[in-house]
């Protein structure tokens, strides 16, 4: 009779407590669904998945937790849960092509060591005297700075000769070395040829609105607005650059964004701000990186980057513009 009496009394006492525990257990749903392990969700996710939840009629709950938000299940609904869940979001996903992000696998760095070399190269020819040419380091200076009142008067070469002028060794080599950096970035986002070609564009815009601006008699010469140019590039192709295939969000995109503008801002600090650094050229070149780096990111993003060929093409088209303008230089002179 005891013993009857102390099973029945585990019976009514003990195992429902067991059941109750078992039966009121919760399971993260995070965990469960590929991407989203590692870290709580932020709100608007975790609304979205209670939407889904509730319209399939699988037991849930939502609940704040440190750090963000979790989705619970009961464990003999986690099978379902993950499967509808799985389900809509393989249907209802958000994408974008994005291309790659930046890494040495889809930036090859010949393109940019061979622009860079013969940039070097080309300082150094031209600070040789030529005795019977009558060429004078001082008579490439002449020809081909970024002379406001010159390029106001039609000479339009200076523009792109200007770019390739520098005042001594430590001028050419910072911009040989971080503007190597920057273009390499660049053509990480947009390939070699088109990184290149816009990098030459942005220095040859922003020594044009330069001149525009500051007007005679101010004269440039130097690299640095095309590197500048790429740090705007960088700038304007980040919100497209998606690691992932879901879209950013407009605080991620606009936070991306202003990576490169600090990392120009250092490069500035680098290259120094002394009475021979040309601000304007500076500003007017990052701009217009900017402005090209966005229309190029969003076609790249849609169309895709161009291809060997049409790469190989632009490429030695960004390296023509120099020559072409040099050229018209001395066919002027």
């Amino acid at each position: 009779m005891f013993f009857s009496y102390n099973r029945m009394m585990r019976r009514v006492f003990l195992t429902p407590r067991l059941r109750t525990r078992h039966i009121h257990a919760w399971e993260n749903l995070a965990g469960h669904i590929p991407g989203h392990e590692d870290a709580p969700l932020d709100r608007k996710t975790a609304r979205l998945w209670e939407l889904v939840l509730s319209a399939r009629r699988v037991p849930h709950r939502v609940r704040r937790i440190p750090g963000g938000w979790e989705v619970g299940v009961r464990p003999f609904a986690l099978d379902r849960a993950v499967s509808e869940l799985t389900l809509f979001l393989a249907e209802n996903r958000e994408t974008i092509p994005g291309f790659p992000p930046v890494s040495g696998k889809t930036a090859p760095a010949g393109p940019s060591i061979w622009a860079i070399f013969l940039l070097v190269a080309f300082y150094a020819a031209c600070n040789r005297v030529y005795p019977g040419m009558s060429a004078l380091p001082v008579h490439w200076l002449e020809l081909g700075s970024a002379n406001a009142a010159a390029v106001l008067d039609g000479e339009w070469w200076r523009l792109a000769t200007g770019l390739t002028l520098h005042g001594d060794a430590a001028h050419i080599m910072g911009n040989a070395v971080i503007g190597g950096v920057f273009a390499w970035l660049a053509c990480a986002r947009l390939g070699s040829g088109l990184a290149w070609l816009l990098i030459m564009v942005c220095g040859i815009a922003g020594n044009l609105l330069n001149a525009l601006a500051l007007g005679p008699p101010h004269d440039s010469i130097g690299f640095s607005t095309a590197v500048f140019g790429a740090a705007g590039l960088l700038g304007g192709t980040m919100p497209f650059a998606a690691n992932h295939p879901e879209r950013m969000s407009l605080q991620k995109t606009i936070r991306s964004a202003f990576v490169p503008v600090a990392a120009s801002l250092g490069l500035l600090a680098l290259l120094g701000a002394g009475e021979d650094t040309d601000l304007g050229a500076h500003f007017f070149g990052f701009g217009a990186g900017l402005f090209l780096g966005l229309a190029a990111g969003a076609a790249t993003a849609r169309f895709g980057r161009p291809g060997q060929r049409a790469d190989r093409i632009l490429y030695a088209l960004a390296l023509f513009l120099p020559i072409a303008a040099w050229s018209a230089a001395w066919l002027a002179a």
